[in-house]
């Protein structure tokens, strides 16, 4: 009887030290998953910047006025010749999209520069009126044509700025960031300039369309039985 017994107490002692593994398995691995997918970046080839505002008082009351956002800056990769365009420092085109995230202020673009090189800006051939580089609150203004698009489908496809930088020596290259600054002048509604603002974006090189990530559901399950 008392071997019987004590057989019956070390297997369920087994049981129950199995069940623990198994819980602990799942919850680690579940926190893994989770601890995996918080550190995860945007799938964009570029990178951001952001510029907040100087506020504004009325009657005693500190009023925001809002941000400039860039986002997705890059440059793009040539999609011909590149081993010489790198070689020669240029031509190189840049895309960004900026947004004035403002209510109450419009953003004029006056320049963007390199601190290796010089870049070019032209405005698109298709407007609606007005100053092209002037961003009305809400509005944004898109520069180049981002790698994996469609220029006929992407949103504001005929209004996009061309961008160009050239003479850049060496210091455009796969793997390696480029400071580009950008400089906006700040109007309120009545057009009257209350200040300039600038921002520098550390811009990397686009990975080309020969790198795209392909993401395939992958039966793990299916394998480990082959």
């Amino acid at each position: 009887m008392l071997n019987r017994s004590t057989r019956r107490l070390a297997s369920a002692a087994a049981v129950g030290a199995l069940g623990i593994a198994i819980a602990l398995g799942t919850t680690a691995c579940g926190a893994g998953k989770i601890s995996q997918t918080a550190n995860q970046e945007p799938a964009v080839n570029g990178a951001s910047g952001s510029i907040t505002l100087t506020p504004s008082e009325y009657d005693g009351q500190v009023m925001s006025n809002g941000s400039i956002a860039i986002r997705n800056a890059h440059v793009l990769y040539p999609v011909s010749k590149a081993d010489q365009i790198f070689g020669d420092g240029g031509p190189f085109a840049l895309a960004f999209n900026i947004a004035n995230d403002s209510p109450t202020r419009v953003v004029k673009l006056q320049s963007v520069s390199a601190k290796t090189g010089n870049i070019k800006l032209t405005p698109p051939t298709s407007t609606t009126g007005g100053d092209p580089a002037s961003i009305a609150p809400g509005k944004a203004l898109l520069a180049g044509q981002p790698s994996g698009s469609d220029p006929d489908l992407a949103a504001g496809a005929d209004s996009r700025w061309t961008v160009e930088l050239t003479n850049a020596g060496d210091t455009v290259a796969a793997g390696l960031t480029v400071p580009i600054t950008f400089n906006f002048a700040v109007y309120d509604l009545g057009g009257k300039q209350v200040e300039t603002v600038s921002t520098t974006v550390d811009t990397p090189v686009d990975g080309g369309t020969l790198n795209e990530r392909q993401d395939v559901v992958r039966d793990v399950q299916g394998e480990s039985e082959h």
